[in-house]
């Protein structure tokens, strides 16, 4: 029971109470007043009866006697008059029936009165005529204090309703603070950190919302130090001192992510190199090299800005590295336009003459090994060195046969839609005892050649083509029949970008989350941090909607060097990082950064998901410090279902 209802209930009975007590009391007052005035009345009419019958001329006159009963008795205020002799004869007697119309039985019973009779002795002179006995009726008393009880509860009522609105209007605005604490309350449970603005009068609600205030500045201050340690450390870890880019190790585990099973990267690495960079800094000093490098990371960074998932990074002082989402001529354009960028720029003005570029390009397949694409990437730079400055070198290293040009894209693909070439694929999230958390699910297609191709090779170009939205729609219609046959593992669906950027993809979606909800299957929905970025308004109501249908949301790949506000806006049910950063995070003596990403996590309800465990030394070590959740080709490579 709220405390309003208790509050209103107990001025209710102590109202009711006063009201009950001081009715009754009133009410037997008022009887015994009344039976008094009953009795001197009749004592009274009596007395002035017995002297009107005196003055008779005879004892006999029953003419007389009728008249002086009648003129009495009509007013209807009486029952019975009788006059006997004194012998016990009765010489006359007028009486009706006692009826009382208008008061209910309840009424009565409830408050007998005593009859009222008066009597006296009527004298003729010194002679005793008789006794006159007159018995009024109590009808009118009844119907009196009958009315005033009616009045009494009618008023009691105006005044009770008036009196309980009063008090919902006093304790709504008393209690109001409450409400807000409790929604504020509600709002930390969500990691919504918010301060109540307006401070009660009341000394209690007062001190309750300023300590709650106090409460959400303290644990706002603990949740944004951890977020800045993290960041920090991530900074630390991944980030170039000079250029404010990735460094080599970043790099390194951005390659490996790309080249993993559960990827949907496809495209290619370039690697730019500035030659003589040592000449201009034994020349013209360290800070004119550094100048030079400044301004090829800042072409970098505006290039990387304009392309969601373009990722880059300082590798060596003269070597920068990019991955690129894009098809062979395309990047190769996309590398000369970089090339015109920098001969154009003011500050390498006086050593143009000194330094140039070059760049080496090979494909990163799904598959492939990081030491196989940087033994291509650097034979294709030595063949840009041979070629001269500005030059860019191709490798191509794919051995899976795809079509060639748009036209040809195009073609393809309707076919397989129209053909049902699509299938899915499966990869298990384990815990630490070996059970299946969910089983996440990828989409593959098969070429003439029976060669596999997964959808980090076809999905770049499908949505290039607008053909992304009718490839989702065949993946959801598979999840169904799916779902259907594999009900004890949940199904982890990685949304993809025409989710968020076509509104008839957005509607199978939500028809998608409709039959989950009508089944007694549950669904993992997942989207990556880069659509995260990019789409952020869109995830929250995206998130929303599946936490409503009663299934699960996370988020993929997260970025941990990116702002982690975004986990209180969307409060994901898990999160999954890559396990090469989580290692390389814990390898000090105080591993203080995973310490504030476990705190988050722990604070938020939010499960840590490894992914990408694919050695043993990274899985033992993440055992180690408690993550209990991966995902991994170690631990289980993606397999057709069963």
């Amino acid at each position: 029971m709220t405390l309003f209802k208790q509050v209103a209930l107990l001025v209710s009975l102590v109202f009711l109470l006063i009201v009950i007590t001081i009715t009754v009391s009133n009410f037997k007052r008022s009887g015994k007043f009344v039976e008094g005035q009953l009795q001197s009345t009749a004592q009274d009419m009596a007395t002035t009866l017995g002297i009107a019958i005196s003055n008779s001329t005879s004892m006999a006159d029953v003419v007389a006697y009728e008249t002086l009963f009648n003129a009495v008795f009509d007013s209807g205020y009486y029952t019975k008059i009788e006059l006997v002799s004194p012998d016990g004869v009765l010489i006359h007697k007028k009486e009706q029936k006692l009826e009382i119309q208008g008061i209910p039985d309840w009424f009565i019973a409830l408050a007998p009165l005593k009859s009222a009779t008066g009597v006296t002795e009527v004298m003729q002179g010194w002679v005793q005529l008789g006794t006159l006995r007159l018995t009024l009726h109590p009808g009118y008393v009844y119907s009196n204090l009958y009315k005033n009880l009616e009045a009494t509860l009618i008023w009691f009522v105006i005044l009770f309703t008036f009196g309980m609105v009063i008090l919902w209007l006093l304790l709504h605005k008393l209690l109001r603070p409450l409400h807000d604490v409790k929604l504020q309350a509600d709002a930390i449970h969500n990691n919504q950190f918010i301060k109540q603005s307006v401070i009660p009068r009341t000394i209690e609600l007062r001190s309750v919302v300023v300590a709650m205030n106090k409460m959400v500045e303290k644990v706002n201050i603990v949740f944004d130090d951890q977020k800045d340690t993290l960041s920090r450390y991530q900074k630390l870890l991944y980030e170039d001192n000079l250029t404010g880019l990735g460094n080599r190790k970043f790099f390194f585990m951005q390659l490996a992510q790309a080249l993993s099973e559960e990827t949907s990267f496809h495209g290619s690495m370039v690697v730019i190199k500035v030659n003589n960079l040592n000449h201009v800094h034994d020349n013209f000093g360290y800070k004119k090299s550094d100048e030079v490098i400044k301004v090829l990371a800042g072409l970098l960074k505006e290039d990387t800005k304009k392309h969601t998932y373009q990722q880059c990074a300082r590798l060596a002082d003269d070597e920068f590295a990019i991955l690129i989402p894009a098809g062979d001529q395309s990047v190769i354009e996309h590398v000369k336009d970089i090339f015109e960028s920098f001969k154009l720029k003011e500050e390498v003005d006086n050593v143009k003459n000194e330094v140039s570029l070059m760049a080496g390009v090979t494909h990163v397949n799904v598959g492939g090994h990081v030491g196989e694409i940087m033994a291509n990437s650097d034979f294709a730079l030595s063949q840009a060195a041979v070629t001269g400055s500005y030059a860019v070198s191709e490798k191509v290293s794919t051995s899976i046969v795809l079509p060639q040009g748009k036209m040809q894209w195009r073609s393809w693909l309707e076919h397989c839609i129209s053909e049902n070439k699509f299938y899915l694929v499966q990869q298990k999230v384990l815990n630490n005892n070996g059970s299946a958390l969910h089983q996440e699910v990828f989409v593959r297609l098969k070429n003439d050649s029976g060669q596999i191709v997964p959808a980090g090779m076809f999905m770049p170009m499908a949505n290039a083509l607008d053909i992304g939205e009718h490839i989702d729609r065949v993946v959801f219609q598979l999840v169904k029949q799916l779902s259907e046959t594999t009900q004890k593992i949940p199904i982890a669906l990685n949304l993809t970008d025409s989710v968020f950027n076509h509104a008839d993809a957005l509607v199978e979606f939500h028809q998608l989350l409709k039959f989950f909800q009508q089944s007694s299957s549950v669904i993992c929905v997942e989207a990556s941090h880069a659509i995260l970025e990019q789409y952020p308004v869109m995830c929250v109501e995206v998130a929303e909607s599946v936490r409503e249908s009663g299934n699960i949301f996370g988020i993929d790949n997260l970025n941990l060097a990116l702002s982690l506000q975004s986990l209180q806006v969307l409060r994901p049910d898990y999160i999954k990082v890559n396990a090469k950063m989580l290692y390389d995070m814990t390898q000090g003596e105080v591993p203080a950064a995973y310490q504030a990403l476990r705190t988050l996590t722990k604070a938020m309800d939010i499960q840590l998901i490894a992914v990408g465990v694919d050695s043993q030394d990274v899985f033992d070590h993440l055992k180690e410090l408690g993550v209990d959740v991966m995902q991994g080709n170690l631990l289980c490579e993606p397999e057709e279902f069963s």
